[in-house]
């Protein structure tokens, strides 16, 4: 099952964020008197150069990173747990009760074990991240398809969708089609604005990882609320195990960067999309984390959109026929 998931769905899911982006511009193309799989073709023409121009000069630079951190792990792992046992002999000197003492042994205990456990499985999971080459280039193939055929997509699924509802549906799909579009364009350049600000800022205040973390950021800033916190925790876990001044330089521009986000960023690009209040989210992503896991908490907020569209649209019907069946039931 696993297997079917990293192979098919996946890259399937990633294949329908690609299509949402590429589809206005596809659209353009179409008016400007191409066919669409030429549209398509001249845009994978031109992110295909621009790929090999970011492979060209970023990726060795990337590896080199990747390297040098798996090789200065151990290190961090030994000055982290340095830091640790002192934490637990400066805590020893007081005389805490038993039950606050030994739940603090027992957290102390389970983060060393869960960190070494982590920093053994993080180069490999980087290294097996970078060999699912296959499953990666199924994501332009879907991407392709869906872009080409999503017209006659809606047409064959709405064939199968009985005829008084076939108005109803079309609208339905057409709103859900919009959302999400905008919803997906409006995240991908927040997130790619918070990765380059980042990449930047570290730059700037000379920490050394820079690329990786600013990949981190970037794709960590596709979960709502989260992904901010999930981000910086290994950022300023490493730059406090570096120096006590580069970790509060990278606070600082943690918040800066997430000041610009929320105060300029997001505001304009995502002003007219879900407009979902702050407690639903979290409880969608709660939700979504809960029984889905990694990609529940990516696909929580659009699922939730998805839900509140079908709703509203299909929450008249249903009253209508549950009068009337309480309607015939009482004529009986």
């Amino acid at each position: 099952m696993d297997g079917i998931k990293g192979i098919i769905i996946a890259p399937l899911l990633l294949a329908v964020v690609v299509a949402y982006l590429l589809c206005p511009i596809v659209d353009y193309l179409e008016k400007q008197k191409l066919s669409r799989s030429a549209a398509i073709g001249i845009i994978y023409l031109f992110f295909a150069a621009l790929l090999l121009l970011l492979c060209l000069n970023g990726l060795p630079s990337l590896l080199e990173e990747l390297e040098q951190l798996a090789s200065v792990l151990p290190e961090y792992t030994e000055k982290f747990m340095s830091t640790l046992s002192r934490i637990e002999n400066f805590l020893e000197r007081y005389n805490l009760p038993e039950g606050i003492h030994n739940t603090l042994d027992e957290n102390i205990e389970q983060l060393q074990s869960s960190l070494v456990i982590n920093l053994e499985e993080l180069s490999q999971f980087l290294m097996a991240f970078f060999r699912q080459t296959f499953a990666l280039l199924l994501v332009p193939l879907f991407a392709f398809y869906l872009l080409r055929d999503n017209a006659l997509l809606k047409i064959r699924l709405l064939q199968v969708v009985p005829r008084q509802y076939r108005s109803l549906t079309e609208d339905t799909i057409r709103e859900i089609d919009l959302t999400l579009g905008a919803y997906l364009r409006g995240i991908f350049i927040i997130c790619s604005s918070v990765g380059v600000m980042m990449y930047l800022g570290l730059l700037l205040i000379g920490v050394q990882f820079a690329i990786f973390f600013g990949i981190i950021f970037a794709l960590t800033d596709f979960i709502p609320y989260f992904g901010p916190l999930i981000g910086a925790v290994p950022l300023l876990a490493v730059t406090l195990l570096h120096s006590p001044g580069l970790f509060w330089k990278a606070l600082i521009l943690i918040v800066i960067v997430q000041q610009i986000e929320n105060q300029l960023i997001t505001p304009q690009v995502l002003s007219r999309s879900l407009h979902f209040h702050p407690l639903t989210v979290i409880i969608a992503l709660l939700l979504g984390g809960i029984y889905l896991g990694f990609w529940g908490l990516i696909l929580a907020v659009p699922l939730t959109a998805i839900l509140r569209i079908l709703f509203r649209q299909f929450l008249p019907i249903a009253l209508r026929f549950f009068k009337k069946g309480r309607k015939e039931k009482d004529n009986l």
